[in-house]
């Protein structure tokens, strides 16, 4: 009889009182760093997962109201849809794990009118906080 309680006790210490598994999040903040002038800019960029997962692979977007067009850019690989701009992650930097930031990325753009601040940054499709600097 003491065998069956200690093994019922046991069981329920294993399988009542487990703990639940830790849920993943995404969180990111982005500075976003542009020098300016008459018809053009240059934009550098960090991001840093302030989440508990880990993005990989990672694609950052970029969203403008304007009429933007890259020129050229460094340390991902760039694409344009306007009016966003896509920056995938580098072979070299496949992830961003959580209290990381990534390798400084950038791009040289050109507009016609007045520049303005992109509308949105998301990483893998979450809005990321933005610091313009």
């Amino acid at each position: 009889m003491r065998i069956l309680t200690a093994l019922a006790v046991a069981a329920a210490l294993v399988l009542g009182f487990s703990l639940p598994a830790r849920a993943m999040s995404y969180a990111c903040d982005v500075t976003y760093d542009s020098t300016v002038w008459t018809g053009g800019f240059v934009a550098s960029i960090t991001v840093e997962n302030t989440g508990t997962s880990t993005f990989s692979p990672w694609l950052l977007q970029i969203v403008f109201a304007g009429d933007e067009t890259m020129s050229s850019g460094w340390a991902a690989t760039w694409t344009q849809t306007p009016p966003s701009l896509q920056a995938a992650n580098p072979v070299w930097a496949p992830s961003i794990a959580p209290g990381t930031t990534s390798a400084s990325i950038g791009f040289v753009a050109t507009f016609t009118g007045t520049y303005t601040n992109p509308t949105g940054i998301t990483l893998n499709g979450v809005p990321c906080t933005v610091t313009y600097i």
